[in-house]
């Protein structure tokens, strides 16, 4: 074997040393995980409240939490320092593994549910990072009440500056928001993202999948077109909205963001699905990796 074989190239030797880096981060993510499997009951919300976020039970609640945590921190790169946003934090479902994270870090959590953020407060905190939970009042909260059309909300996330996170994530909260509500947050994303920065976003996207889901299995029939490319059915906690790929695409775009990966959906029995929402990786346009 000649010497040049011998020499780790330069390719290799760069591999070396991110896979050196990525052993750290993964480790630092398992002892997470390894955490929250391992809290008390006691030390997680009341069954009423996991309820309220779509888990049946303290073992739905526990894989969940520990699954999407992996995968966002995977996604997003994430650092011990860097800038978490959550959106539709309810009762702390991945505050609580990212609160353990976290070393010089911050994390945001924002929601319109009151009591799921009072037991937040009282129950999750951090030594090594920033914990602040964000109360968003909304004039029309049709996941509790039902739906006023005609009452527009208006979200924002003044506590944050200007480019100050590094990761966002909204996990089946667009799902729950008509087309005004996604565009607010949407625009606010592109102000607080930096521009390395980068969001994880579900959503149920309307297209050629779910109406022969529909004509298959007779569910959904009740979803119906509202305004162009915008679909909504069903009230309270159970209240859908879902976009054509046309309509979200557009919204994003004309908030600032841009769509950078998609994985489609089970819940329309979508093909080479992997989660049960339709997800999105978005970045700020003028996204620049410093």
């Amino acid at each position: 074997m000649t010497e040049q074989l011998l020499a780790a190239s330069a390719y290799i030797r760069t591999l070396q040393t991110e896979i050196s880096a990525a052993e750290e981060k993964a480790q630092r993510m398992r002892q997470t995980i390894e955490s929250c499997w391992s809290m008390a009951a006691n030390a997680l919300p009341p069954p009423a409240m996991m309820n309220v976020v779509g888990s049946p039970d303290e073992t739905h609640f526990r894989a969940t939490m520990c699954d999407l945590f992996g995968e966002l921190v995977q996604r997003g790169s994430i650092d011990r320092t860097d800038t978490i946003l959550d959106l539709g934090c309810g009762c702390g479902r991945l505050a609580i593994p990212f609160a353990a994270h976290l070393d010089g870090g911050a994390y945001f959590g924002v929601d319109v549910w009151p009591e799921g953020l009072d037991w937040c407060r009282e129950n999750i905190n951090s030594d090594t990072g920033t914990i602040r939970f964000i109360q968003r009042e909304a004039v029309n909260n049709y996941y509790f009440e039902p739906r006023d059309p005609g009452a527009a909300n208006r979200y924002h996330l003044s506590e944050l500056e200007r480019e100050q996170v590094d990761f966002a994530f909204a996990v089946s909260l667009f799902t729950h928001l008509q087309k005004q509500d996604c565009i607010s947050y949407f625009s606010e994303l592109s102000r607080v993202l930096k521009r390395g920065g980068c969001a994880y976003l579900t959503c149920f996207i309307i297209d050629e999948f779910f109406f022969d889901f529909v004509r298959r299995t007779g569910l959904h029939r009740s979803v119906s077109q509202e305004e162009q490319g915008c679909y909504y059915a069903y009230q309270g906690q159970d209240f859908f909205a879902g976009y054509t790929r046309e309509t979200w695409t557009r919204m994003l775009e004309d908030s600032g963001l841009k769509i950078v990966g998609f994985d489609p959906g089970k819940w329309a029995e979508k093909p080479g699905a992997l989660h049960y929402q339709d997800t999105f990786m978005v970045v700020p346009q003028g996204y620049r990796k410093d």
